[in-house]
């Protein structure tokens, strides 16, 4: 982290790449949800339409044209081979907003048909529900941090390529745009939590002050020097997981149980967050401790920094990446039951009414249901940990 460097033009073309996927991944998500959306309002035509996408994509990559050496292989080849790859995952992406769609549907009409059973109806129509409130963030998170690469990229490209001069007027027109987008960012999430009586204060006056002062800064410094960006992503990554991961669980589902309802959707959530980093400061500290020796081996034979990271880093993180991510999942298992208690839903909700209805004969029985649960998934969790690693 500590010799990663980039210049600023670079830095803030990443600003304005990270705007453009996700509006763009976003978007593009809302519209096919909504196409799908179109499409399932006749189930039979829904799996119809599902089932000749598949055709469609297992022709794509069945038929595909073989794939080229390195030094065969050119810029038109490469932008095809990447074309045919976005197109697939855009039809896969769209089946799965087709079945989830028909996923809500077939939940809502077997819940009152399956009585003893009617949690897995629910199951579906939550599962179902959750793909289509979800995706557009998480799609346009994705196309965000491909846009950032690809803007970082050429950004840096661009200004190694040019004089000084025309440097400096790119570095100055650029900054002035990545900054005001990332102050306008960061008031617009202030805004949105804290509903400002005057928002234009807290996003667009910032942002064009920042525009200023930036196109200030990049007109004057040297549009060639190199920031440690790396060290600085790194510790502020960090700092997010930590504050996210001092909250308690429990205090998550609460907030969402107010936003979304109470019910296992806010369970998931709650739980997904601090998941998320708690994992990310486990996987941090692995590949913090790895060994230096295969990296000093693969960079002295000329390797590139993405082929060091997967030929001298990524073997030594999977295995400890697998074991961290099977003992979360028992921890998540063990504590959906007490989310329940808070409104998350599940059969700790349910475990917790019969408790306070005096029905202890009931509250028993699930008792002994949950330990029979984490030991069975305790034992699954260590056969294919062994397995594994």
């Amino acid at each position: 982290m500590e010799n990663i460097g980039l210049p600023l033009a670079a830095i803030l073309s990443g600003v304005i790449g990270l705007l453009i996927g996700f509006m763009l991944g976003a978007n593009i998500t809302k519209w096919l949800l909504d196409v799908a959306s179109t499409l399932t309002n006749n189930t039979l035509t829904g799996l119809g339409i599902a089932v000749v996408l598949l055709i469609i994509i297992g022709a794509i990559l069945k038929f595909a044209p073989a794939k080229l050496s390195s030094e065969e292989r050119s810029r038109l080849s490469t932008s095809i081979e990447w074309l045919r790859v976005m197109f697939v995952i855009i039809l896969a992406f769209f089946i799965i907003a087709m079945l989830a769609y028909m996923g809500i549907v077939l939940g809502k009409s077997l819940e009152g048909s399956l009585d003893q059973a009617a949690f897995l109806a629910r199951f579906i129509s939550f599962l179902s529900e959750g793909i289509t409130v979800l995706s557009p963030m998480v799609m346009g998170l994705l196309l965000g941090l491909i846009g950032a690469s690809l803007g970082s990229t050429y950004g840096q490209e661009a200004i190694l390529r040019t004089s000084v001069t025309t440097g400096r007027i790119i570095t100055g027109i650029v900054s002035a745009i990545g900054g005001a987008i990332f102050v306008f960012g960061i008031g617009a999430a202030l805004n949105w939590l804290y509903q400002f009586d005057n928002p234009e204060k807290w996003t667009t006056y910032p942002a064009l002050i920042a525009a200023v002062i930036l196109l200030v800064v990049g007109l004057a410094a040297n549009p060639k020097r190199q920031y440690p960006i790396g060290m600085v992503i790194y510790t502020a990554l960090r700092s997010l997981l930590n504050i996210i991961r001092s909250i308690e669980p429990l205090i998550y589902v609460i907030v969402f149980a107010v936003w979304v309802g109470i019910g296992p959707f806010a369970g998931v959530l709650a739980l997904t967050i601090h998941t998320i980093a708690a994992l990310g400061k486990l996987y941090s500290e692995q590949v913090e401790s790895i060994s230096e020796g295969p990296i000093e081996a693969i960079t002295a034979t000329g390797a590139s920094r993405v082929q060091t990271v997967v030929y001298a880093v990524v073997p030594q993180v999977v295995p400890p990446f697998i074991a961290f991510t099977l003992y979360r999942w028992d921890i998540n298992v063990r504590f959906s039951t007490v989310i329940g208690f808070a409104g998350g839903g599940g059969i700790g909700f349910v475990l917790v009414q019969n408790i306070n209805l005096l029905k202890y004969r009931q509250a028993s029985v699930m008792m002994i249901a949950i330990a029979v649960v984490v030991i069975s998934l305790d034992y699954l969790s260590s056969k294919i940990r062994k397995r594994i690693i």
